[in-house]
């Protein structure tokens, strides 16, 4: 099997040899390619690696398109460090297509440092006036919650589109700032600059997690008027945030005006149905949505379900639907196995519930929680107890969900001393600081 930087040329050389221009300089790199000189060993071949190849290959095309190919081939890494190569070895020009790659690279990455390199880079060779080559730096600050820089960028920006405004927006609202989202969004209208369905989901995203249930209305009726009430991106987001601010009837005015529904669009139904407790109308969109055939339950829809199962107590509902999971491959997910445990233990099932949440490989404070509780709750106290502590074992701190769960289960002072002797140390945090004062 071909692996590491072998496999990485061999892939860039096949992308490279199916247009004809890489063709002349195709046998220049194969001639500057020496095998490795490994220690003598068995079952150790010789291999290529990807040091020894010239990857600028004597020209400023093949250096640009080679970065290029890495990163369709999200080689993002490698991406970087042939940019760095080029820029250390040759005065080859990079151009604007592939400084936008490499930026998007450090998107990708989350590379903040590499990418103010870039960007600085973009600005010493007069680059400042391209637009679209600013608005992936925007892009890139913005996922990488950089968000002075991308506001610096934005504003120095001599001229700015929908894309502009729109990649700043979700920077703000992506990283905690929905009300400079909101602002913003305010200010572009005010330029006079359309916004699009990728506008409209950002703010309406920024406006459900500032709870202001008056802005999300007046946005639905912006949606409407700029006719982007027909994308999908801002029909989607809409319901997700009347579910947000409980306003169900809302929620399924959207979607059952949308007239052709995807994934997320059930998954944010029957996720709205479940939370406020119209457990059977979520079943029921579970049921539809499969009859149509065309999509594939994740994740998200799962745990819905299964919480609204636990809610109803209908454990062999639940078992049928678990079986479907585990057909779709989604019986380990964390969020899935959790509502899967949660469901089990509220119907009293709690040896499925544990089984169900020993299938977690990384179980998070939520997933622990959710199966202290049930056996908590259950009358299991000295299991709820183990658990606890195996938790406390790993690493991991309680919350005040995590007592309280406890706490609910000891009724008395004399409960909590008939339980197992040096439990009531376990209430205790790492920090030494008593969570059940």
């Amino acid at each position: 099997m071909v692996k590491g930087d072998k496999l990485i040329y061999l892939k860039t050389l096949k992308l490279m040899t199916e247009k004809k221009p890489f063709r002349p300089y195709l046998q220049n790199t194969i001639t500057n390619v020496k095998p490795c000189n490994y220690p003598k060993k068995k079952n150790v071949k010789p291999c290529i690696q990807l040091a020894q190849i010239p990857i600028y290959f004597k020209t400023e095309q093949w250096s640009n398109d080679y970065i290029i190919s890495l990163c369709k081939q999200n080689l993002f890494k490698q991406a970087l460090e042939a940019f760095d190569s080029v820029q250390k070895n040759t005065n080859f020009d990079v151009k604007p297509s592939t400084l936008a790659r490499l930026v998007s690279a450090c998107a990708s990455l989350r590379c903040v440092e590499q990418g103010r390199r870039i960007h600085d880079h973009i600005l010493i060779n007069g680059f400042r006036q391209d637009m679209i080559l600013q608005n992936h730096v925007l892009n890139m600050f913005g996922k990488c919650g950089a968000l002075k820089d991308a506001r610096k960028v934005f504003d120095e920006m001599p001229e700015k589109n929908v894309v502009s405004w729109t990649s700043v927006i979700a920077g703000y609202t992506q990283h905690g700032q929905e009300t400079e989202a909101v602002k913003l969004f305010s200010t572009m209208r005010q330029t006079g600059v359309m916004p699009d369905q990728f506008t409209f989901g950002n703010v309406i995203r920024a406006c459900s997690s500032l709870s202001a249930t008056e802005l999300g209305r007046q946005l639905h009726a912006l949606v409407i008027k700029s006719q982007c009430g027909s994308y999908l991106i801002a029909q989607n987001t809409l319901i997700a945030m009347y579910a947000k601010f409980g306003q169900i009837s809302d929620a399924l005015g959207v979607f059952s005006g949308i007239a052709a529904k995807d994934l997320i669009s059930w998954s944010s139904m029957i996720s709205g149905f479940s939370k406020l407790g119209y457990k059977l109308d979520a079943l029921g969109h579970f049921k539809e949505m499969l009859s149509h055939g065309l999509f594939k339950p994740n994740e998200f829809v799962f745990g819905s379900v299964f919480s609204a199962c636990g809610s109803l107590l209908q454990p062999e509902c639940g078992r049928q639907i678990h079986g479907m999971s585990v057909k779709f491959g989604i019986g380990r997910d964390t969020h899935a196995s959790c509502s899967l445990s949660d469901m089990y233990a509220k119907c009293g099932l709690l040896g499925s519930a544990k089984t169900a949440f020993s299938q977690i490989d990384k179980p998070d404070l939520v997933s622990w929680n959710a199966i202290i509780a049930g056996f908590a709750y259950g009358g299991n106290i000295d299991e709820a107890m183990s658990l606890f502590s195996w938790m406390r074992h790993l690493g991991l701190s309680p919350d005040d969900l995590t007592v309280r769960s406890l706490l609910a289960a000891c009724t008395s002072l004399v409960t909590l001393s008939q339980a197992q002797p040096g439990w009531q140390n376990f209430f205790v945090t790492k920090d030494d600081a008593s969570i059940s004062k």
